[in-house]
This record gives C-alpha cells, sequence and structure tokens, in this order.
C-alpha cells in the first residue's frame, strides 16, 4: 500500500504471505474451547465417523465447513522469512473481516474489510519502521484515524485477500497425500491428527461430521506459526466517519 500526499510518497509493506504460510502450515493443535463441537464425546474409545475417509477427504470437509460456518476467528503467530507476525482476525461469511496484524517491535495495524469497503489504521511505531522519512508526515496526516478505500484498488488487495475466505480456503486445499492419525483426546475433544508430509506440518480438526478445524500449525524453521481457530458470533463494525480520512485521493 503506498500513501501519497503533498509531503510526498509514503510506502509500508503489506503483510507477505499470510495465506501463503497458512497453506504452508497445514497443522493443527486442537483448542479447549470451540463453538459448535459441544456434541463431541471426550473419550478416545467411541467409534471414529470419519474411519471412512482418506486424509484428503477429511482435509476437503473440513476446508468445506470453514467456508459454511457464519463467523469464525484466526488468532495466533506465523514466521516466514519476512519476519513474525502476530494475527488477529475475525471473519464473517459473506461481509468481510476485522481484526489486527502486528509485528513485534515493528509496530501493528488494525484492519476492517466489509464488503467493497476497506479501513486500515496504522500505528505511529508501524509508520516509523516501515516508511522511513516519511513517517512523520503520515503519523500527521492520520491522526491516529482509519484510512478508508475500495478493496478494487489494487494497493488494497494485499490487506484485503487476508479477508477473502475462499483465499484460505483454497491454500487449504493445495495439501495432497495427507496422513491420518490415530484420534486423540485434546482439551477434552476427540480431534483428528491430519499430517501434509511434503510440507511437514499436521492439521488437528474435530472427530465428528463435518470436521472442525481448530489450529494451524507448523514448527518448520524459516516458516513456522500457529493460528488458532474458534467459532463465536462476530459482528463487523465500521469505524465511524469522524475517524476515518478518505483514502481515495492517497492512492488507497
Amino acid at each position: 500500500m503506498v500513501v501519497r500526499s503533498r509531503a510526498g510518497s509514503v510506502g509500508h509493506k503489506a503483510v507477505p504471505g499470510l495465506i501463503a504460510l497458512a497453506a504452508a502450515s497445514v497443522s493443527c493443535l486442537a483448542v479447549a474451547a470451540c463453538g459448535g463441537s459441544a456434541s463431541l464425546a471426550a473419550t478416545s474409545t467411541a467409534a471414529d465417523p470419519l474411519a471412512s475417509l482418506s486424509g484428503d477427504q477429511v482435509v476437503a470437509k473440513a476446508v468445506a465447513e470453514l467456508k459454511a460456518v457464519p463467523s469464525f476467528t484466526m488468532a495466533g503467530t506465523v514466521t516466514d522469512s519476512s519476519g513474525t507476525y502476530n494475527v488477529n482476525l475475525s471473519y464473517k461469511k459473506g461481509s468481510g473481516c476485522q481484526g489486527t496484524v502486528a509485528q513485534p517491535g515493528k509496530g501493528s495495524f488494525a484492519m476492517v474489510v466489509i464488503g467493497t469497503t476497506a479501513w486500515v489504521k496504522p500505528d505511529d511505531a508501524f509508520w516509523k519502521a516501515n516508511a522511513g522519512r516519511q513517517a512523520g508526515a503520515a503519523i500527521a496526516l492520520l491522526a491516529g484515524r482509519y484510512l478508508k478505500g475500495s478493496t478494487s484498488n489494487a494497493n488494497v488487495a494485499s490487506l484485503t485477500n487476508l479477508c477473502d475466505v475462499n483465499s484460505l480456503a483454497s491454500s487449504l486445499t493445495e495439501a495432497t497425500g495427507v496422513a491420518k492419525g490415530p484420534v486423540t483426546v485434546m482439551g477434552g475433544h476427540r480431534v483428528l491428527p491430519l499430517t501434509d508430509k511434503a510440507k511437514g506440518g499436521t492439521l488437528y480438526v474435530t472427530d465428528a461430521t463435518p470436521p472442525r478445524i481448530l489450529q494451524l500449525s507448523n514448527s518448520k524453521a524459516g516458516d513456522s506459526g500457529k493460528l488458532a481457530f474458534s467459532y463465536t458470533p462476530v459482528t463487523l463494525t465500521p469505524p465511524p466517519a469522524s475517524q476515518t480520512v478518505d483514502g481515495s485521493k492517497l492512492g488507497f
């Protein structure tokens, strides 16, 4: 994303490879609380409802369920060649997402995407770490407000892609030759581990029909992360007009 003002051109890095990292991180460590899974038995001795499916088929069903749920939240930490990022994004089906992305020591930004409109608010530390000599101009220009723009703008695409559930789902289904592990119990829930032998990650899903993704993780050096999924209701709230700046004239 590039913000242009009379003070000059203020460039800052978009979060690189987050969706690609999610694909490489096809893994899951079950979380204790996962909305909609109350019917799961807390014992590993019951029949496995996914026993007749291959690992690839279970992944496909779990991804289809992720696309079908009304809302979910994805939170955790990912690391790639560009650095480490703390992510907390909440998604609402058919609407968009909102949340924060932070890079330790280099600031953070809040974002909201609803339909075809996007808002983004980098904090001062983010500008100082990414905008060089133009950081002061960007900070003064926004004064703690959100930049508002259209999702059709190429400069916004790298942000709005984070809110595209279909892109996230497609990246997860890139895994093939997935091996199923023995059903286990984690956090009081029956979970099925699914290991992507090519990329080294493991996906734990609820041992139920349909299976539900609980968390993605990967410990591969230089390409690691853990992203937990929860399924509580999500409400997307646009920032008030008084807290926004029209970004259409600033390259956003």
